[in-house]
């Protein structure tokens, strides 16, 4: 698979995981980048592609119970237009689903997320469950990259652990899947993608911002603890390189520490 058409690297819904999977192996695949909004791809045309990576969409647990009806558009709708198009021109398709699943009724964007791996099964296609994606270039409204700009709206902390996965561990397991497409898809419909050691927020904010103060708040609408089962991918070789509580600097990509 050479030639992968790319979303999420610009247009509606830009995501750092598009766009850093775009540098780390621009070398390796021809990837073409797909332009515009993705909530206009109906029709599509994508005869030239061996595999499309579909990594565009609306993230945001919290964000998403404001803007349901937007989430289910782009998440949802837009997809089914790839999704279509992949299946009535015979091309394959790893998209990227979400942890969120396993409660999907919690909030809109997970039920997106089970949506989306709903339509998607007659398809010739892997979704991958992202667990809690982190990383330079992130989204600003993560908890994580609000930590380390000492963000003064950051008023709570929570008790929830997360399985906090690095984003560049993120791509390259998005690579093995796109090495071994073939012989994964025929086996599962969909991957977990962390590393199945959660941390607890409070942990990961005082690793972060220490001395941080913030009081402990319980939330609801969202899920209390996620933790991936990283078994499918390790079997294929993915052997993930950074851990939230082990970064010695390297998370603190602000310049306020060592970032090598």
């Amino acid at each position: 698979m050479k030639k992968i058409l790319l979303t999420g690297t610009q247009g509606h819904r830009k995501g750092f995981i598009a766009n850093h999977f775009m540098d780390m192996y621009r070398g390796e695949y021809e990837i073409t980048e797909y332009q515009g909004d993705i909530r206009d791809a109906k029709g599509i045309q994508l005869t030239d592609f061996d595999l499309v990576l579909h990594l565009a969409a609306l993230a945001g647990v919290r964000k998403s119970h404001e803007e349901p009806e937007e989430y289910w558009h782009t998440n949802v709708i837009a997809s089914q237009y790839l999704f279509d198009a992949c299946k009535s021109q015979n091309v394959p398709i790893i998209y990227a689903s979400s942890s969120s699943v396993y409660e999907w009724w919690q909030s809109p964007y997970a039920t997106t997320k089970w949506a989306m791996e709903h339509i998607a099964k007659d398809v010739i296609s892997i979704g991958l469950r992202f667990h809690t994606v982190y990383g330079p270039e992130s989204r600003k409204d993560m908890l994580y990259d609000a930590l380390l700009r000492r963000d003064p709206k950051i008023t709570y902390l929570t008790n929830h652990t997360r399985d906090w996965t690095h984003v560049s561990d993120v791509c390259s397991a998005i690579n093995i899947c796109i090495k071994n497409f073939w012989e994964m898809s025929k086996k599962h419909k969909a991957i977990d993608v962390g590393n199945g050691t959660p941390v607890s927020v409070v942990d990961m904010a005082n690793a972060v911002w220490p001395d941080n103060n913030l009081p402990i708040k319980e939330v609801s609408g969202e899920r209390e603890h996620t933790c991936a089962d990283p078994t499918i991918l390790k079997s294929y070789g993915w052997d993930p390189q950074f851990h939230i509580l082990e970064m010695n600097g390297r998370w603190n990509w602000y310049g306020e520490g060592d970032e090598e």
